[in-house]
């Protein structure tokens, strides 16, 4: 409940805590299946975070989804696949699915699935296919559909209502924390070194952080991470002392204008695999 942007899921959430209570209440041989999702997020939001702590919360439910096989959830990218050519994609999720089960004889659980790259194909036979494949083993899986955008439009409308027709689907977004919202993560992630940031520092933050948000492949928590273990980093090993209050004078080397800054913005611009 702690995710920021998660606001959507958040409220999912409280609804299984209901749905898992009153199942709990009642003595009922049919299976209780709870919808599929189908959401709107971007890299760097904490994707594999938020899968992660979903799957925990489940488990701990304990009669929302009946988790078997090695692990708890996994993460694929469907690569696209012309109508004209083999539907090699299938064999490797089936493959993907195969080594999430483990030594077991299958597997339950989470499986997130990237299908960006269907966008412009989801009337395709093989993106048909894809969905009737998930149909069929949609009892066994929690199914996470996933677009790399926080905003809809007519293209991933249509890929929704396609999905719809073969899934149980609960629509969802994730969106991009706030600046002040990052601030506050990086002040914890900070804290956990024993550093308190002072209100100038954080104001040179903030006016890094903006910088850096306005590049479209702005990659989100992960960058905030990165900073902050940077900033660490030069702390820790400039100086044997190190004032756990750090001030704007400390944080030179991150302002805005800085190279750091530059550089990693310029990070941003080169190719970056989808991250898990």
């Amino acid at each position: 409940m702690g995710l920021t942007g998660a606001d959507e899921l958040k409220e999912l959430v409280n609804k299984w805590n209901i749905l898992s209570e009153n199942i709990s209440s009642r003595s009922m041989d049919a299976p209780i299946v709870i919808p599929n999702l189908f959401i709107y997020t971007k890299p760097g939001l904490g994707n594999t975070k938020m899968l992660a702590l979903l799957a925990g919360y489940l488990e701990s439910k304990g009669n929302l989804v009946n988790f078997y096989g090695s692990v708890k959830f996994f993460e694929f990218k469907l690569e696209y696949c012309a109508p004209h050519t083999p539907f090699s994609e299938m064999y490797r999720l089936i493959e993907a699915i195969n080594t999430a089960a483990g030594f077991r004889s299958e597997y339950r659980g989470i499986i997130r699935i990237s299908v960006d790259e269907w966008v412009d194909h989801h009337d395709e036979k093989h993106f048909t296919d894809f969905l009737q494949f998930l149909e069929r083993n949609t009892s066994h899986w929690l199914i996470v559909l996933t677009i790399s955008d926080t905003d809809e439009n007519d293209k991933t409308k249509k890929m929704e209502g396609i999905a719809s027709m073969y899934l149980r689907l609960k629509k969802l977004a994730l969106r991009m924390p706030t600046t002040t919202e990052f601030i506050e993560s990086a002040a914890y992630q900070l804290a956990q070194y024993g550093f308190e940031l002072e209100d100038g520092a954080r104001v040179l933050l903030s006016e890094s952080i903006d910088v850096l948000r306005k590049n479209k492949h702005f990659y989100g928590k992960h960058t905030i991470t990165d900073l902050c273990r940077d900033i660490v980093y030069t702390l820790f090993s400039e100086s044997v002392a190190v004032d756990p209050l750090i001030t704007a004078d400390m944080l030179a080397d991150f302002a805005a204008d800085s190279d750091y800054v530059k550089r990693t913005a310029h990070k941003f611009d080169g190719s970056r695999k989808l991250g898990y």
